[in-house]
């Protein structure tokens, strides 16, 4: 990794140091690279520990570094080139429940990343949309691609409201989660806490065909349908 006189670590990209929610998809098209060493195309920190305290993402970190996802195409490379240099490919958080379930990938320690040539790396986004979704806790969610030892744990988003002295216990119930959606893949999404009864998704990718089945275990025997565009959606 390139190092500046200080000795500090120099990286292409990196991510905010309070991105504590949700790290947008980072989409790169067009892109020329050159002299960028193997190590130094981007730090993804893990979530710091001091996040897990009840001002802030409770019981453990808020997971939005965890969730990273940055995709290239059509990516040109000069000079000192690293050795996944190609075209097409993306860099995703060091997860302990995600990554390292992802064919393709390969971990870079000094990164604390993995590159990947998987397309349909995307990012769904949930949400509750009750009227509690402040002050109702659905978390931790535990995200398992079927056919796969993938769990990967998430939090919602960090408690920025303060009263006073006091944090406000308020913490917004959505969830940004990095996903890898062929064809035909199936996701199980385990609520510890009851799952709203209304919620929205949206299923984000730089891979027009991406598409994933989500099945979430409801603890009661209510029926349920799924709108799109206003539409209620047909069982099938």
């Amino acid at each position: 990794m390139a190092k500046t006189k200080l000795g500090m670590k120099n990286s292409v990209f990196a991510i905010s140091p309070t991105a504590a929610d949700m790290v947008p998809i980072m989409r790169f098209f067009d892109t020329k690279f050159t002299n960028v060493e193997d190590d130094a195309m981007a730090y993804i920190y893990d979530p710091p520990k001091g996040w897990a305290n009840l001002k802030d993402c409770n019981e453990f970190p808020c997971t939005a570094p965890l969730n990273t996802l940055l995709t290239f195409k059509n990516t040109t490379f000069s000079g000192i080139t690293p050795s996944y240099a190609s075209a097409d490919y993306q860099v995703i958080a060091n997860n302990p429940g995600f990554s390292k379930h992802v064919p393709s990938c390969v971990f870079h320690e000094k990164m604390n990343a993995w590159t990947c040539q998987e397309p349909k790396l995307s990012m769904i986004i949930f949400e509750s949309e009750d009227p509690d979704t402040l002050d109702r806790s659905m978390q931790p969610i535990y995200t398992r691609q079927l056919g796969t030892g993938m769990n990967n744990k998430v939090n919602s988003f960090m408690d920025h409201v303060w009263d006073g002295f006091y944090s406000g216990q308020l913490r917004l119930s959505r969830f940004p989660i990095i996903v890898n959606a062929p064809d035909k893949s199936v996701y199980d999404f385990i609520f510890t806490g009851s799952p709203a009864k209304k919620m929205k998704f949206k299923l984000v990718s730089q891979d027009p065909d991406a598409k994933m089945t989500i099945r979430i275990p409801y603890p009661s025997a209510q029926s349920r349908g799924v709108v799109l565009d206003g539409k209620l959606v047909d069982m099938n």
